[in-house]
């Protein structure tokens, strides 16, 4: 069987430790990375992935809305 060890009273966490690993600043590049023009700039060239599946959702909306209007001037020259 796996052994595992437990310590049952941890010492606390030095403060410093714990200031060393808050990281504001990753939490605001992530957001500018994408919710900026330029972060659809680095999508465009970095992150292709994300921006095909974004543009490939656009589209299906697209035609769904535009598949509702044809199908509603469709039934109107059925049934006039």
């Amino acid at each position: 069987m796996l052994k595992i060890k437990v310590k049952y009273n941890p010492e606390d966490v030095p403060v410093e430790v714990i200031r060393k690993y808050k990281n504001f600043d990753r939490f605001m590049d992530r957001y500018r990375k994408y919710y900026t023009p330029s972060g659809i700039k680095y999508m465009l060239y970095k992150d292709r992935k994300k921006l095909v599946y974004l543009v490939i959702i656009l589209l299906l909306i697209l035609m769904y809305f535009l598949s509702l209007d044809n199908a509603e001037g469709a039934d109107m020259l059925i049934n006039p």
